[in-house]
């Protein structure tokens, strides 16, 4: 290694790998804060212009666009709640709570410092323990990757300790959704009712785009505010948060950053995964669990350190076994491979001028990070500024060309559309979105990795127990997530017993009026999911029905639960009925924005993208105006500025198609 350090360290000096880190790092937060555009796509649109570079400047660029995508999605996260990729849902928990709260600088910069940090962690295991690392993930096979998910899958019980059983349905609910599609085990198409383009599968980004995006749309818009949220400055955030994170957060960084490298090293698994597991970890661990998810520091730290954590996880076994462990890794293999190079151990020897700069590269990306960051955080929070109906229907706009871009297609939009009024509804009932949106992502892998378990445990000589317990792996995984699970139970009896020290009553809170409505109406909501996917159930087979009837069993038993749930709270309420508190919703508003998404989803097959959105964008303005001067005038600036901005990121700086009309393309 010290023989390829210096030369890697000058080259890494070299003003023009600078000014590609530095516009790698700033390109890649753009992208990463926009919804639906990831970092597999921002790495993948800048794959060829690297075709004109050498290979070393080529590798450097990818990997500060990587960098920033991965952080970038955590601004959108806390201001808007809309997690920028996929890696940043877990963010959402506690960063929006603080941009409520008139903390948005502080959630900003908790991000920006985490992210940096975790970055850091990930680049070190990189460096130093590539070849031991790699090995250890070489020994995940299908059911250790099986009992992996299904721990991701459990810190959904830790995430909704406040309603565990609406937790765990809202995941099974969206592990049911990741079913639609072709049937993975037999390639026959399923859950598609007799709608042939469902055969293509839900796409995570558009769901996630639905959820938390245009559903957050549509309660922003039916609020009574005039802006996203009050904006509180504090003087000298960046050293109260750095000294904060420094003390009582050091733990909850590292642990998480560690946390971020073991998953991201795995093929597959990816910051999804890592930000979710670091966030129950932390939580299970804090000694005021109550706290997570009413907008802390440890929230937002645990999240973004254990996604960046991912990148030098990921690069690990695409470095020293050709093996990427996320989609972006995939690419920049990719990326190697056509410039000559063959990733694997003789990388860091025939090649080492290359692998060291590149991973140096990575140090020094995460330390350019934080003034970047800083200058484009000052840009961001001016979002807070803009009148809440002018930055609800941008959300709508962005939502569309996030959605269309993944695969081309207009049913991503109405993917995204149908899932908006989904995460609203659910959202109203108590449902958790959050969970829902885990179950989507890690569905897949589960029913993947539950088929090799199936097929192993068929072979001669094998069983089920066998096959599932074998591991020394998988048994401690079992252990992590029957931990997991019990975690609620645990934490609700330490709330018991220091009620008692206290000498204070351990009663339930009274129940809302509203309450006991609440679980019915998600109960006959999950009884009716479920009685519509019974009526295909016919259509599957071998291990796909298996499946997916476990799935069905699960939903259906917690949907008599949630219904007899909610009998009994009407029936015999706790403490007495309570007035309850909810904010007035103008119910008028919401139906105005959705009817006008939905006809600017459907006209922009005819029109084209620019026409339509400058449609929706002026009319919406103009219907929903809540400013004091003339509508018109806003209206129009609004367009002519939004359809500007829109047409030169989107289509001159980044290439991103958009939809094109019969009309006009």
């Amino acid at each position: 290694m010290s023989e390829f350090l210096l030369p890697a360290l000058g080259h890494l000096c070299e003003p023009l790998n600078i000014v590609l880190m530095l516009a790698g790092l700033a390109g890649g937060i753009i992208i990463g804060a926009l919804p639906g555009l990831t970092a597999t796509m921002g790495v993948a649109l800048m794959v060829p212009v690297t075709f004109a570079m050498d290979a070393t400047s080529g590798l450097v660029m990818l990997g500060a666009i990587y960098v920033g995508a991965i952080y970038g999605g955590s601004n959108s996260a806390c201001l808007i709640c809309t997690p920028g990729t996929p890696s940043s849902v877990a963010t959402t928990f506690d960063g929006w709570p603080m941009c409520q709260a008139g903390k948005a600088d502080r959630a900003l910069m908790t991000s920006l410092l985490s992210s940096s940090f975790g970055g850091i962690v990930g680049t070190f295991f990189l460096l130093f323990l590539a070849a031991p690392l790699a090995r250890v993930a070489l020994k995940f096979g299908g059911p250790e990757n099986f009992w992996l998910c299904l721990f991701g899958l459990s810190s959904i019980a830790v995430m909704s300790s406040g309603n565990m059983f609406k937790g765990l349905v809202s995941g099974g609910l969206g592990m049911l959704v990741a079913t639609i599609g072709l049937d993975p085990h037999v390639a026959t198409p399923r859950f598609t009712f007799g709608y042939y383009p469902l055969i293509q599968g839900v796409e995570v980004i558009p769901a996630m785009i639905g959820l938390f995006s245009i559903s957050q749309v549509l309660y922003l818009i039916g609020s009574y505010k005039p802006f996203i949220a009050q904006y509180n400055p504090t003087p000298g955030v960046f050293g109260i948060v750095a000294r904060e994170l420094l003390g009582k957060c050091k733990t909850v960084l590292l642990r998480s950053s560690i946390i971020g490298t073991f998953v991201g090293m795995l093929p597959g698994a990816g910051g999804e995964i890592a930000s979710i597991i670091a966030y129950n970890e932390s939580k299970r661990w804090d000694k005021q669990p109550d706290r997570y998810g009413t907008g802390i520091t440890e929230g937002v730290a645990a999240s973004e350190s254990a996604n960046n954590g991912v990148i030098g996880g990921a690069l690990i076994p695409m470095l020293t076994l050709g093996i990427p462990g996320s989609a972006v890794a995939a690419v920049i293999l990719g990326a190697l491979l056509a410039k000559g190079i063959q990733p694997g151990f003789k990388v860091f020897t025939v090649t080492g001028d290359l692998a060291y700069t590149f991973i140096l590269s990575q140090f020094a990306v995460n330390l350019l990070m934080i003034p970047v960051g800083l200058l484009l955080i000052r840009l961001l929070v001016r979002l807070l500024s803009i009148r809440l109906t002018f930055v609800a229907i941008g959300i709508v706009l962005l939502s569309v060309i996030g959605s269309y871009a993944i695969r081309n297609s207009m049913l991503d939009v109405w993917i995204a559309m149908f899932f908006g009024i989904l995460g609203y509804f659910c959202n109203r009932v108590k449902l958790d979105t959050g969970a829902m949106a885990l179950g989507i992502i890690l569905g897949p892998m589960v029913e993947e990795n539950f088929g090799k378990c199936v097929s192993l445990a068929k072979a001669p000589g094998s069983s089920v127990m066998q096959v599932f317990l074998d591991s020394p792996i998988a048994v401690a995984l079992i252990f992590l997530t029957l931990l997991s699970l019990c975690t609620p139970f645990l934490m609700d009896l330490r709330r018991r017993r220091a009620a008692a020290e206290a000498g204070l009553p351990a009663r339930p809170a009274p129940t809302s009026r509203a309450d006991w409505l609440k679980d019915m109406l998600s109960g006959l909501f999950v009884l009716l999911v479920a009685a519509v996917f019974f009526t295909q159930l016919h259509e599957l087979e071998d291990v796909g029905r298996n499946y997916a009837l476990l799935l069905l069993a699960f939903i259906t038993l917690m949907g008599i639960w949630l219904c007899l749930q909610g009998f009994r709270k009407r029936r015999f309420p706790a403490g007495g009925l309570a007035s309850g508190d909810e904010e007035p919703v103008a119910m008028r508003r919401v139906a105005i924005i959705v009817a006008a998404s939905a006809a600017y989803a459907a006209i922009t097959p005819v029109l084209g993208f620019y026409p339509a959105s400058a449609l929706f964008l002026c009319l919406s303005a103009v219907v929903l105006n809540d400013t004091d001067g003339s509508p018109y005038v806003a209206a129009c600036l609004l367009t002519l500025i939004m359809c500007l901005a829109v047409w030169l990121v989107f289509a001159v700086l980044l290439g991103v198609p958009t939809p094109e009309g019969m009309l006009f393309q």
